[in-house]
């Protein structure tokens, strides 16, 4: 199973939950002083890329079962509940929101042809429908994401003279 046809002029963006995550909350400082420098970086990137896109206007995607994601990572790190409502309600109003039952056959053909993370199977498969750029900070992700034909960008590997250069046409 092969996906062809992606464009390579991508206008729309399906944001993976590492992004919105990392734009929002900075590393913890008990991690090893290089992990904590490349966190940190990707950490400008990451709100670098939630600027742009929204002065940008781009179409940005987000899938549902996302949400819970995003919901569950914050509150892991002990983000209080009304805020978390907070930030899901605001990205409900900002991103366009595709529930499951839409994505759910194409999301089953990614985890037949590369076998990725349930959450990940539905970012991806958002990305090959709606033929968009994706934006992860999550390395397997991308790589499932590319062999599959994707456009992707993985943050950690991208300087942000690149990102500014993709997203600020």
């Amino acid at each position: 199973m092969r996906y062809v046809g992606v464009q390579e002029e991508t206008v729309n963006v399906v944001l993976d939950t590492t992004v919105v995550v990392k734009s929002l909350l900075k590393p913890a400082k008990h991690l090893p002083y290089s992990i904590y420098e490349r966190e940190l970086s990707t950490h400008r990137k990451c709100k670098v890329i939630m600027s742009l896109l929204k002065k940008k206007t781009y179409p940005v995607y987000f899938p549902k079962a996302g949400l819970v994601e995003v919901a569950s990572v914050l509150r892991r790190n002990d983000i209080n509940q009304d805020t978390i409502r907070e930030i899901l309600d605001a990205m409900k109003k900002t991103f366009i929101i595709i529930s499951e039952d839409v994505l759910f056959d194409k999301a089953l053909e990614v985890a037949l042809a590369e076998a990725p993370s349930g959450f990940d199977t539905y970012f991806i498969a958002l990305a090959l429908k709606v033929r968009a750029l994706l934006l992860t900070d999550d390395e397997p992700m991308a790589v499932h994401a590319k062999n599959l034909g994707v456009e992707t960008m993985l943050v950690r590997m991208v300087s942000e003279e690149e990102i500014l250069k993709k997203l600020n046409r």
